[in-house]
């Protein structure tokens, strides 16, 4: 399979696998009612979900740097849909918070693998936009499981779309086992990539004990710190949006997903463009990308604290300005994402790229995870779902001041990088001769 079809199927892949992810929200009043539970058992079983699959991460990282790859997603694709199957079959609200958790061990163990692949798939120069891409099949899949969960969910009930979710991507996995070709580490790396190519054996090892040296990386530390702090908003805000609309601001199920749709294509637009932007900028400076990741994320918070200040009157201008309003808040909350992954991706080893984007998906989770539950939280602490979301999207604030903070340090961390990556393309020359003298 060629470069280009590889990126095909790990996006339908990864849509199917995010749509797990959202496929609950717009029926979060239908399933508390069935079980007699609240928000905060909501918000619990979102973060079990997102933790847990994150945490288990760390061991699916490491070996996506020593093992094959392709196996490691088929097998972890399997792992997270099964339970998702199993989803619709819950008797309790024990039940359902048991496969949720295990579904959610699938959705994070697919994240290093797939990007320790693009990794060795595409240069340095195209990765943002190769990001962005990815980006867009994570984004569009928490789409299609609002959509799957809100109409199919109103018309066959809650639990027909865990099954419209699971079934398909367990077919694809099969798929890639068959067609999916396994990249060849460090192939695109600047000093040893055209001797990786011509045949010889990428020299990197691999040791679990390396996870704390990923720390001592600037561009890393402060990539964490931003994406713990900047999910809390993105685990909250997409997860209660539609229930937001329809509890404090009146809307129907449908209609309130038909918004929040609008607001999707804005984020995948954001994501595209971001990666598209970013890519223009690394070639002309790379210290441009942090600076324009910060004041993107800036205004973003800006627009999405907006949203929920207005109050639509009912009326078909008062949805057409919150949509519009939503829509640029979602594209500039969303050029950041492609751009930290390109990031991460050209400051790390390839044998380490496994292992960095577990720990980034850890943090990342974290604060997901913790979004939900936050939100589910406060929303019960303070009486108002719109207060939890305000005080969610503040969070953005200290994402982007973190972003801007990282400007002086991301070029000394690439240049670190090639001549890593020059040192060991001279070890592979000089085995070579020795091979050849002997």
């Amino acid at each position: 399979m060629s470069r280009k079809g590889t990126l095909v199927l790990l996006t339908v892949l990864l849509v199917f696998l995010n749509a797990d992810q959202m496929v609950m929200s717009p029926n979060i009043g239908a399933i508390e009612q069935e079980f007699g539970i609240g928000d905060g058992h909501i918000g619990m079983v979102a973060s079990v979900f997102t933790i847990l699959g994150a945490a288990i991460s760390l061991l699916w990282g490491y070996w996506a740097d020593r093992f094959s790859r392709k196996r490691l997603l088929v097998f972890s694709i399997l792992v997270g849909e099964i339970p998702c199957l199993m989803s619709a079959f819950s008797g309790s609200f024990a039940q359902l918070f048991l496969w949720r958790a295990l579904t959610g061990i699938g959705v994070g163990a697919s994240f290093p693998i797939a990007f320790s692949l693009v990794g060795d798939l595409f240069g340095q120069e195209k990765r943002a936009s190769v990001s962005g891409i990815l980006g867009v099949s994570i984004s569009l899949g928490s789409i299609v499981g609002m959509i799957v969960g809100g109409f199919s969910g109103g018309a066959m009930g809650w639990r027909f779309p865990f099954l419209v979710v699971s079934i398909p991507n367990i077919l694809l996995g099969f798929l890639a086992f068959f067609l999916l070709k396994e990249p060849q580490r460090g192939a695109m790396e600047e000093g040893i990539g055209e001797l990786v190519r011509e045949g010889h054996r990428y020299p990197g090892q691999v040791r679990f004990s390396d996870y704390l040296a990923l720390f001592k990386n600037r561009t890393n530390l402060l990539l964490f710190i931003q994406g713990l702090m900047g999910t809390i908003p993105w685990g909250a805000i997409p997860y209660y949006l539609v229930e937001f609309f329809r509890r404090e601001r009146g809307l129907s199920v449908v209609l309130a997903t038909v918004v929040f749709l609008v607001f999707g294509v804005g984020n995948m637009l954001g994501v595209l463009a971001g990666g598209w932007w970013g890519g223009r900028m690394y070639r002309k400076k790379p210290a441009k990308v942090p600076f324009f990741c910060g004041w993107t994320t800036a205004l973003g918070a800006l627009l999405t604290l907006g949203v929920f200040w207005y109050e639509p009157a009912g009326t078909l201008g008062g949805l057409v300005i919150l949509s519009t309003l939503g829509f640029f808040a979602a594209f500039f909350d969303s050029t950041t994402g492609p751009n930290m992954k390109m990031m991460l991706l050209n400051v790390n080893r390839p044998q380490d790229r496994g292992r960095i984007f577990s720990v980034f998906n850890l943090t990342d989770s974290l604060g997901a995870g913790f979004g939900k539950f936050f939100g589910g939280t406060v929303s019960i602490a303070l009486g108002s779902l719109a207060a939890a979301m305000k005080i969610s999207a503040l969070f953005w604030f200290g994402c982007a001041v973190v972003l801007l903070l990282l400007i002086p340090f991301f070029e000394g961390d690439i240049a670190t990088l090639k001549n890593k990556m020059r040192g060991l393309g001279r070890l592979v020359l000089e085995e070579k001769v020795q091979h050849q003298e002997d």
